[in-house]
């Protein structure tokens, strides 16, 4: 008789709950910074958005498969967030499946809640890019380099192939891990003088290069194109991954890079002691992190910043999926302690979250610029926030942009083809006394909201 993927009520009651949280917990109108470039390229114009895609920082595969989706979806936001659910959800099956058959419920019930209840995870399950997909391309092929090592098959090589192509496909930081993961598959099988296997990696890795060959050249003009001006140097060499752990408790970075630094070392004493394949996969897992980190930390000190935390999402997940062996050996109520510990972090960080989401008004100021903004109308933005270029970009489509250095009655009064403008003010730039003063009238509509940014706005008439 066939075995039912989910075998407990408790199983589906965590993963619903996981779900319900994220979407409980999504904006369904503010979209950040990075996710109106998906948005945006994805109702442009196909020619505009191969251009857009191709010339991008990220690699084309996440575009191409949720365009479809958002034409289908009628360019809705909260339908968009849904589409990056579908990749938490096939990290969830990774856990009832793969996890829990090879190293119990136990390592199962603690890859769910570490996976999902920490900082981060809350926030990307919904977002509308490319990091959750890559995550959940890269965890599959850690899946089938497991097989690989422990029984390789045809079939495993044929997947392991495909998944680290398509994770590679979808970031470039998770084209270094998959090195990890080859790497570590290649040192196995001369160590183990494999020749048959040898060949077999060999055969795939070719077969990698040649797939992934012109999507590099891609990758090196896109590098060269934006010089990684947009990534600061972080305040400290460690600054990215702990970022990706930063919550409403204090020092809650420190726990779980302690608790992932300690499982790696764990993983290594117990490969060293027992040398058992499983161990070994563990490991490798567990490093590409660490050697991720590492190599980030050098290029950023020798040459410039290359690493923000969310690129590290992929190899911490991978992590949180290798240290399951680890987590078999570990007394259950150990366990148990670690797994509360994510739940208070992670029910604090959806409680916070929720509240933020509950305060949002900016569908207050859709619904202002639906009402009061006409096509044609000309919008003065000044320069120094790209953020609420971006949103009035996105949100007010019928209007011009002005998008000015700096606010100027000059620039006003020379425009002869218009009479009346509209000034969203971030910064208490417009004096409504001296504007009079110059033969301008103003009209303050109060203060609106685009996600985290709050401004007011003033409608300005020549006399």
């Amino acid at each position: 008789m066939k075995k039912k993927i989910i075998e407990s009520k408790y199983e589906l009651l965590l993963i619903l709950l996981f779900i319900a949280m994220s979407i409980t917990a999504c904006p369904l109108y503010t979209i950040n910074f990075d996710e109106f470039y998906t948005m945006q390229w994805c109702r442009d114009s196909l020619p505009n958005f191969l251009h857009e895609v191709l010339h991008d920082t990220s690699p084309f595969l996440y575009y191409f498969m949720i365009r479809p989706f958002t034409l289908l979806t009628g360019q809705n936001i909260f339908m968009a967030r849904l589409f990056s659910l579908v990749a938490l959800l096939i990290l969830f099956l990774i856990g009832i499946t793969f996890v829990k058959k090879h190293f119990g419920r136990k390592a199962m019930f603690f890859y769910l809640i570490i996976l999902y209840m920490n900082p981060f995870m809350l926030q990307k399950s919904t977002e509308i890019r490319m990091y959750l997909w890559a995550t959940a391309f890269t965890l599959l092929s850690g899946v089938f380099c497991f097989y690989l090592l422990s029984s390789p098959s045809r079939k495993d090589w044929i997947y392991f192939t495909l998944f680290s192509l398509l994770s590679a496909y979808t970031h470039y930081y998770a084209v270094l891990t998959m090195v990890f993961l080859y790497l570590g598959i290649l040192f196995y099988y001369v160590g183990s003088h494999d020749t048959k296997q040898i060949k077999n990696w060999i055969l795939c890795s070719v077969i990698t290069v040649l797939a992934y060959l012109p999507f590099l050249l891609i990758a090196a003009a896109q590098i060269l194109e934006s010089n990684g001006g947009w990534i600061p140097k972080p305040n400290s060499r460690l600054e990215p991954l702990k970022e990706l752990f930063y919550s409403e408790i204090p020092y809650s970075e420190y726990f779980y890079l302690t608790l992932m630094a300690g499982f790696t070392l764990l993983s290594l004493i117990a490969f060293i002691k027992k040398k058992h394949i499983t161990y070994y996969w563990s490991f490798i897992c567990c490093c590409a992190v660490w050697g991720i980190a590492a190599f980030g930390i050098l290029f950023g000190e020798l040459v410039a910043p290359i690493m923000l935390s969310r690129y590290l999402i992929m190899p911490v997940c991978l992590l949180f999926l290798g240290i399951s062996p680890v987590v078999e050996q570990v007394p259950k109520y150990f366990v148990l302690f670690l797994c509360l510990i994510f739940a208070l972090i992670g029910g604090i960080r959806y409680q916070s979250t929720v509240q933020v989401e509950k305060n949002d008004r900016t569908i207050d100021t859709i619904r202002f610029a639906q009402e009061q903004i006409t096509e044609d109308d000309i919008i003065i933005l000044t320069s120094g926030n790209d953020y609420i270029y971006n949103c009035t970009y996105y949100y007010i489509p019928q209007a011009e942009l002005y998008y000015v250095s700096s606010f100027s009655t000059e620039l006003l009064l020379n425009d002869e083809q218009h009479n009346e403008f509209w000034f969203f003010d971030t910064g208490n730039y417009l004096e409504p006394d001296e504007l009079k003063k110059a033969g301008l009238n103003t009209e303050d509509y109060g203060t609106y909201q685009f996600g985290y940014l709050f401004f007011k706005i003033y409608k300005i008439n020549k006399i």
